[in-house]
């Protein structure tokens, strides 16, 4: 499929970025400019363009359906032409970004570059940019990025802490759950500033999986990360960063890579091609989330708030929940993560269904529950691990013995939330546990 950027229209601080494919789907998208227009003359103006790179790619993957357009049941052919100030800049790095998408949604994006001219943006002031930073995190309303939050307040730190947050109108949720996540770290308010959600609103919703958002996420942060020249953080367990695959089936396309250690040491690559190199860190990179839990410096309001954040992945659909009021579906995998890390502390987590419920419906409401059980009931020896990682292609990679021991405490943590669970004996036999 051909798509291709007409123009950029600037409508007082929102800029649309039009676009349309040749099957005639809009695939435009629609930025709020307001705070984010203050770094436009302050920092490299291809960061913004970047920025505006990964909105686009953001409106693309929400517009193009996989159930209509893929080639093989999931992939899409993206043929992209973007217009672009810094056009030359990212022609040179053209194979660099496409590989780098290509790699974090799974599909196929070719995208060339022309000149334009930049959207003349009004620059906005923004005050609490005079203060001193010490770092930008990530902030998505999930527990990890609580963690992380908490984590850098609770401990020694020289400067405020920068949140940053982003949310899609169409999509439900997130910027409720950032609202309600920052109220609990009341007790640090005078240590953090939270830029208001950034509201990227594509023109078209025909595909939700959008495994680009944590492209036009990073990409935010690093505007604060250049300008304040500060560490950029990306606060997720290492479980769900790795993404190790539940069965074979899983190790491409269908495994998310929204903070693979692969997507960001690309991401690195490209920003020091760029110019700028940026220090992106995961501090939990080797962490399963109960270790997060078990480590956060201040466990007490962590446990005390835990209800505030949300790690959900399908909460929307309450049509499949026993309980449709339940705040989590308690079937995909981070559920799975979440209740495996909160084992033994007071969790006041409502979800959708029960193991025992789930293991009834034989797989008919979740494949990620019965593909976790038979992950959990294989014979797995560090050695088929370490193959599994090499085809993933980590083999390289410095650190690949601390994967291959987290892969062995993720399992050894997903075992210990079956075994905790009440009325659940049919699930503990068919892992071996019992």
């Amino acid at each position: 499929m051909r798509i291709t950027i007409n123009q950029y229209v600037l409508n007082g601080a929102r800029l649309k970025i039009e676009s349309r494919s040749d099957t005639g789907i809009d695939t435009s998208v629609d930025i709020d400019m307001c705070n984010l227009s203050f770094f436009v003359d302050k920092i490299p103006s291809y960061l913004v363009d970047l920025f505006y790179l990964a909105s686009i790619a953001y409106g693309i993957d929400r517009a193009i359906s996989r159930h209509t357009s893929s080639i093989d049941g999931w992939s899409r052919k993206l043929d992209v032409t973007v217009k672009s100030p810094n056009s030359e800049l990212f022609t040179r790095n053209k194979e660099r970004i496409d590989a780098m998408l290509s790699f974090l949604t799974g599909d196929i994006w070719d995208i060339d570059y022309e000149y334009t001219d930049p959207p003349a943006i009004q620059v906005s002031n923004l005050p609490e940019m005079a203060c001193d930073f010490g770092q930008v995190n990530l902030f998505s309303g999930g527990m990890d990025s609580f963690i992380g939050a908490i984590d850098y307040l609770a401990g020694p730190h020289n400067g405020k802490l920068c949140l940053i947050s982003h949310y899609d109108h169409k999509m439900r949720g997130p910027l409720e759950d950032q609202n309600v996540s920052l109220c609990a770290l009341q007790p640090y308010s005078e240590d953090y500033y939270h830029l208001p959600s950034v509201a990227i609103f594509p023109a078209t919703s025909n595909e939700k999986t959008c495994r680009s958002r944590s492209f036009v996420f990073i990409t935010i942060a690093s505007l604060i990360a250049s300008y304040k020249q500060i560490k950029l953080v990306v606060p997720e367990n290492g479980s769900v960063s790795l993404n190790y695959p539940l069965s074979p089936s899983r190790r491409a396309a269908c495994s998310t890579r929204t903070t693979h250690v692969l997507f960001i040491n690309a991401l690195k690559a490209l920003f020091a091609s760029l110019g700028t190199p940026m220090d992106i860190e995961n501090p939990y990179e080797f962490k399963t989330k109960g270790t997060m839990v078990r480590e956060c410096k201040d466990q007490a309001l962590l446990i005390a708030s835990v209800n505030r954040t949300n790690s959900c992945g399908k909460r929307n659909m309450k049509q499949h929940m026993t309980d449709s009021s339940a705040s989590h579906c308690g079937r995909c995998m981070p559920c799975m993560y979440r209740k495996a890390a909160l084992i033994g502390y007071l969790d006041a987590t409502t979800y959708g269904d029960t193991l025992a419920q789930l293991f009834q419906d034989n797989g008919a409401r979740s494949d990620d529950f019965f593909a976790m059980l038979n992950f959990l009931r294989a014979d797995l020896t560090d050695e088929d691990i370490r193959k599994e990682l090499r085809i993933a292609g980590l083999g390289r990679l410095d650190t690949f013995e601390q994967y291959v021991r987290l892969v062995k405490a993720t399992r050894e943590e997903l075992k210990a939330m079956i075994l905790a669970q009440e009325n659940c004996d049919e699930v503990k036999r068919y892992v071996g546990l019992i």
